[in-house]
C-alpha cells in the first residue's frame, strides 16, 4: 500500500536510507562512547564498543552504497543486541564499572541499531 502517490519502491529506499543513517550514527556513537561517557576501567567494554561501532559504520556505508551486502543485513540487529547487553556480559569484578551514562548510551544505541536493522530486513529491496 502506498501513501500520497509514492511508489512502493521509493518508500522502501527511504526506509533503507533512514535505517542505514541511524545505524551509521549509532555506530559512530559506539566508537566515541568510551571517551565521551566515562567507561572507567571497563577496557574490554570499550574495545567491544569500538569494534562493534566500526563494523556497524562499515555495514551502514556499504548497505547505503550497494545492494550486494544485503545478505549481511542480519548481522546489524545481532550487533545491536550485543551492544545493548554487553555492559553486563563484559562486567569484570576487578574493573571500575562504567558510568550510568555509558550504560544508558549502550542500551539506547543497541536498541536503535536493533530496530533499524530489523526494519531494513523487513523492508528489503
Amino acid at each position: 500500500m502506498t501513501t500520497h502517490n509514492v511508489p512502493a519502491a521509493r518508500q522502501r529506499s527511504v526506509v533503507l536510507g533512514v535505517a542505514a543513517g541511524l545505524v551509521l550514527l549509532a555506530g559512530l556513537y559506539l566508537v566515541l562512547a568510551p571517551w565521551v561517557t566515562g567507561f572507567g576501567g571497563a577496557g574490554v567494554l570499550a574495545l567491544s564498543n569500538t569494534l562493534v561501532g566500526l563494523v556497524l559504520v562499515a555495514l551502514a556505508i556499504a548497505r547505503a552504497a550497494t545492494r550486494r551486502v544485503r545478505l549481511l543485513g542480519w548481522v546489524i540487529p545481532v550487533l545491536g543486541a550485543w551492544a545493548a547487553v554487553s555492559p553486563w556480559l563484559l562486567d569484570h569484578p576487578g574493573e571500575t564499572p562504567p558510568s550510568a551514562a555509558a550504560l544508558t548510551g549502550n542500551v539506547v544505541a543497541g536498541a536503535v541499531v536493533l530496530v533499524a536493522g530489523a526494519a531494513a530486513l523487513v523492508r528489503r529491496d
